[in-house]
């Protein structure tokens, strides 16, 4: 039998663990467990039901939490069965350390903003290295696609308000996903404004002259920074 080091959630550890995919899936595993216990199977059944996309199909990520989660002391057996031909089952269930685990690792993410360095972050943070016709038609197909997965969220929203008749708080994860889609519809709108009024523009001749003036900067706070080190007194010996 393997043994699992819990590189676990607490907040006294790496907070990349507590905010990546996998964290994100043992959070959810931690809540869904603090309703009652489940076995992993009825875990990922909760989450498909309750449109956590995120933690969908992701069948090893949720074997893995569990494991640790139970090696830190979040969650421990309650028993385990065999229905039929079918594989053996394990129900788990929440520990007090857990469930305070889980108010804690929710406090940090509700209160505390991270930097998260989502693809988007990256691409438009290197455009320059687009010429700025074609930066203006990979932004317009962005809104686009935008646009489009906004009529979708509106839809999927009305769907579980008027038909399934789904309380507000339920669906605070899909508001919060339409009101970050609207705001970067609105920007990227802005940046295409800007690039065409020539508001924002860039070249090749442009950018070496920043990235030169970049260089030039950098070299001489180095210098500086060198020349003060050298410059300060020796520490004298107790």
């Amino acid at each position: 039998m393997t043994t699992y080091w819990a590189p676990c959630y607490s907040a006294v550890r790496n907070m990349e663990n507590r905010t990546g995919r996998k964290g994100m899936v043992a959070l959810t595993a931690l809540g869904l467990l603090s309703e009652r216990p489940c076995h992993p199977y009825e875990i990922q059944r909760l989450m498909r039901d309750r449109h956590k996309d995120y933690a969908i199909g992701k069948t090893r990520d949720l074997y893995r939490a569990i494991e640790e989660l139970e090696a830190a002391g979040y969650i421990e057996t309650v028993q385990t069965f065999r229905d039929g031909r079918r594989p053996e089952r394990t129900v788990y269930k929440i520990t007090a350390e857990g469930c305070e685990e889980l108010q804690n690792w929710l406090n940090d993410l509700l209160g505390r903003p991270i930097v998260e360095h989502r693809a988007f972050n990256v691409a438009i943070g290197l455009i320059c290295y687009l010429d700025q016709d074609r930066a203006m038609a990979a932004l317009a197909a962005r809104c686009v696609a935008l646009q489009a997965e906004l009529a979708a969220l509106d839809e999927a929203l009305h769907a579980l308000q008027e038909q399934l008749h789904l309380p507000r708080l339920v669906l605070l994860e899909e508001e919060h996903a339409k009101a970050l889609r609207e705001a970067e519809l609105r920007w990227v709108r802005s940046i295409i404004d800007d690039i065409r009024e020539g508001k924002l523009t860039w070249n090749e001749e442009i950018l070496r002259e920043h990235f030169e003036a970049m260089h030039e900067a950098e070299t001489a706070r180095r210098f500086i920074s060198a020349g003060h080190a050298a410059a300060a007194p020796p520490e004298e010996a107790p």
